[in-house]
């Protein structure tokens, strides 16, 4: 087993066997929160580009704020997990370039199992996410790795330099 002396060599070995096992060659550094919903936001658009869903009209933030809020009313790990693996959700479409859906609830795909390390679904490393303070006296947090699929934030990773006790 390797031994590292420094936290940043650990992780970069660990982005490292993430790409050679199918992880996105391309790492989002430093990504702020606003980031990764815009990382989100055109992996949906890229996976629903079709007539019946986003018609070829990209999500606008009004729709990204309809989902998030969604997300926020899921109370539980439980919860939580069902939205993800629910294969789909329903949003209002407020992007008024769409004139045949616009008012009217589509469905996204956000995630197909039948996909898994293949198909549509996106595999992402975003190294040292920035995580906003939510005090005016506190700073703001870095995490070393935060694991996306389909821009969802599924696993976050913190690493610690061999020897030192979790």
């Amino acid at each position: 087993m390797d031994q590292f002396e420094k936290e940043l060599e650990f992780e970069q070995a660990v982005i490292d066997a993430l790409q050679r096992h199918g992880w996105a060659k391309e790492v989002l550094h430093h990504p702020t929160e606003e980031d990764l919903i815009e990382n989100w936001a055109k992996i949906l658009y890229d996976n629903n580009q079709e007539a019946d869903r986003l018609n070829h009209f990209p999500i606008v933030r009004e729709e990204m704020d309809e989902l998030l809020e969604q997300i926020r009313n899921l109370r539980t790990p439980h919860a939580l997990n069902g939205f993800i693996n629910g294969y789909s959700v329903s949003i209002t479409r407020r992007n008024p370039d769409d004139k045949q859906h616009f008012g009217k609830e589509v469905s996204l795909k956000i995630y197909d199992r039948m996909q898994i390390a293949a198909g549509s679904s996106v595999y992402q490393i975003a190294e040292q996410p920035v995580f906003q303070r939510r005090e005016k006296i506190l700073q703001d947090r870095h995490g070393d790795l935060l694991l996306l699929i389909n821009g969802m934030p599924v696993f976050h990773v913190e690493l610690k330099r061999s020897g030192v006790p979790v």
